[in-house]
């Protein structure tokens, strides 16, 4: 018996103005048997960035042929491409914006085709609303079977839109580098992987040095801890609490690694 088909959805929308459930209503008129998955709908308004790395962190894990509908596009309704992509084995349908490039990485094999066929799309679509009116009833055909190629021609994946990322410096007996978010609980996500950083060594934040640690239990509650999180890089947590709250820090603010010193023979 073959499963019904997944669409995930990821947006800025909330869930208060029923923009979401809009959006979900048009996935579901092209593609009733779908089932729906809410990666989330509380993406900061316009936050492209938060947008691509949310998609990067959980859509892989999806079975094969999931269909990846992502609609954070404070420039609907300008010249900005929609795109529907062949990522490994998912499927993505967003704006070209930015917002694919947690996904596409640098070794990605990638088909892309822009949305080009009004067939596909909602009647009269809003120039203010494309995730109801042209991404969301694409993204049902898709999980429905219709083939990539149908929603427009296909462009080059280096074509797409990507926002520069900030690239750790090399301090010598170290890196530098900066927080680039920060979740829900409070933790500030450094662009700091253990791979660059390497095993060990402590973390410099706000006047703070920590030694790295293997979970946020590792330290009372209410202290600070710093660890590699689950999506892989370097981030400073507080224990039952809010390091950013504490630290009086937000996104950009820099952070540094250091090797632990060797003592003299």
């Amino acid at each position: 018996m073959n499963s019904p088909p997944r669409v995930t959805l990821l947006s800025d929308f909330g869930t208060a103005d029923g923009y979401a459930g809009a959006m979900k209503g048009a996935v579901l008129a092209v593609c009733p048997d779908a089932r729906l998955v809410d990666l989330g709908h509380s993406i900061p308004a316009g936050d492209i960035r938060a947008a691509s790395r949310a998609l990067a962190r959980a859509a892989p894990l999806f079975p094969a042929g999931t269909v990846h509908l992502a609609v954070v596009d404070p420039g609907v309704g300008s010249g900005r491409r929609g795109l529907a992509a062949e990522i490994g084995a998912q499927l993505y349908v967003a704006p070209d914006n930015g917002l694919l490039g947690g996904v596409l990485g640098p070794a990605a094999e990638a088909r892309v085709h822009e949305l080009a066929n009004p067939d596909l799309w909602r009647p009269e679509p809003s120039p203010v609303f494309h995730g109801r009116d042209v991404f969301g009833p694409v993204a049902g055909a898709l999980a429905g079977g219709a083939e990539l190629a149908s929603v427009g021609p296909e462009v080059p994946a280096a074509s797409l839109v990507r926002l520069p990322e900030p690239a750790p410096r090399d301090l010598g007996d170290g890196l530098q580098g900066e927080v680039v978010a920060v979740d829900r609980f409070g933790n500030l996500i450094t662009n700091l992987t253990p791979g660059e950083a390497g095993a060990g060594g402590r973390v410099e934040i706000a006047g703070r040095t920590l030694s790295l640690s293997r979970t946020y239990g590792d330290v009372a509650p209410g202290e600070l801890v710093a660890l590699v999180g689950s999506a892989g890089a370097i981030e400073v947590a507080r224990n039952c609490g809010s390091a950013a709250e504490l630290l009086g820090i937000a996104a950009g603010h820099l952070v540094s690694w250091r090797a632990l010193r060797r003592e003299a023979d």
